[in-house]
């Protein structure tokens, strides 16, 4: 009896049924699914049970008849084409349910995708090794429309799909406005080319809520995205780069993940580092709002006092950090007095 085993969890659990790579008689699987009717499972996990359409339905019903299910895991069971419709409407009206997981389950079609993103009320969407490559620019179209709109989802894998550089430039356009997604992950697809990566570029220089970018391994590495995370031109446009995403498959990526402000922080401190060692600091202050000087005083305190040699920023960390607050200092001492 599962209502026993819920009696007997104590408050703090989360109480989850699963069935994993387990192919039961249908009859059997029926009868679990009737007798976990009205239990409150927070989630269920059914991973390749193949059972089929009947199985599909009953699970549609299972969401129906719980309303605190919180998370789903259909992965490696087909979903028909005729019951994507029905499926997508019982995750739509379900109060609670926050993440779906749907490996494996709809093989070359993306209409469940821009139905779940368009549903506005999940935050963690998986669809991996689905072969969702965008067939028509109407698809790419609809799933822009779709995420640029969307509120609530904060996670979207998408590993394996055969996604084309084509699909890549659609999620990059859409990256642009959204302002909630915070885990992309795009790995195990086609290796990008550099015009349909720069479009990532492009997305994370106004884009700052995406924290993860996991890329193809082998996608080529442009000059778009590496200005984007790091544009060391001056010390104002590194202070305005993207401090707040990690992109994986990056060489000498520009942002550790959770530190924001220690990635801003690394990033003036390179600057100033290099330019010190030609003692040409001075020259580049005159157009430096004051506002940021405390910023570069810390940044140059936490990264000469204490240097990480396998940080990308830190490669003049040689330079001694007295030298450069000196220098610092002496330019807007002139300035004040002038």
């Amino acid at each position: 009896d599962f209502g026993l085993i819920l009696d007997v969890m104590p408050d703090y659990a989360e109480p989850c049924f699963q069935i994993s790579r387990i192919e039961l008689p249908l009859n059997i699987f029926m009868m679990i699914m009737k007798s976990l009717t009205g239990k409150s499972f927070r989630h269920y996990k059914f991973i390749n049970n193949d059972f089929g359409r009947y199985g599909v339905l009953a699970v549609i019903n299972l969401m129906d008849g719980n309303q605190d299910l919180q998370s789903l895991t259909l992965s490696e069971n087909f979903i028909d084409e005729e019951d994507e419709g029905d499926f997508c409407e019982a995750i739509a009206r379900h109060p609670e349910l926050s993440a779906i997981n749907l490996d494996g389950c709809c093989e070359g079609r993306v209409f469940m995708l821009c139905e779940l993103v368009r549903s506005n009320l999940l935050v963690d969407i998986s669809m991996c090794y689905n072969d969702l490559s965008f067939i028509s620019s109407d698809d790419r179209q609809d799933f822009i429309n779709a995420l640029v709109s969307n509120t609530s989802l904060e996670k979207l894998d998408l590993t394996e799909n055969d996604l084309s550089d084509e699909d890549a430039v659609c999620l990059a356009t859409a990256l642009i406005p959204n302002s909630t997604l915070k885990c992309l992950c795009l790995e195990g697809n086609h290796r990008f080319a550099i015009g349909a990566e720069a479009t990532f570029g492009v997305a994370l220089t106004t884009n700052n809520a995406l924290q993860q970018l996991f890329l193809p391994s082998g996608t080529a590495y442009g000059v778009s995205n590496a200005q984007s995370l790091f544009d060391d031109s001056s010390l104002n446009s590194a202070a305005d780069s993207n401090h707040t995403c990690f992109v994986k498959c990056y060489p000498n990526n520009r942002n550790e993940q959770g530190d924001p402000a220690g990635n801003r922080q690394r990033k003036i401190y390179n600057i100033l580092a290099r330019r010190h060692i030609d003692m040409c600091n001075v020259q580049h202050f005159d157009d430096i709002d004051i506002n940021l000087l405390p910023e570069i005083l810390a940044a140059v305190q936490r990264y000469a006092m204490s240097p990480d040699p396998g940080l990308f920023y830190t490669e003049n960390s040689q330079v001694n950090g007295l030298s450069i607050t000196f220098e610092i200092m002496r330019k807007w001492d002139k300035a004040q007095q002038r």
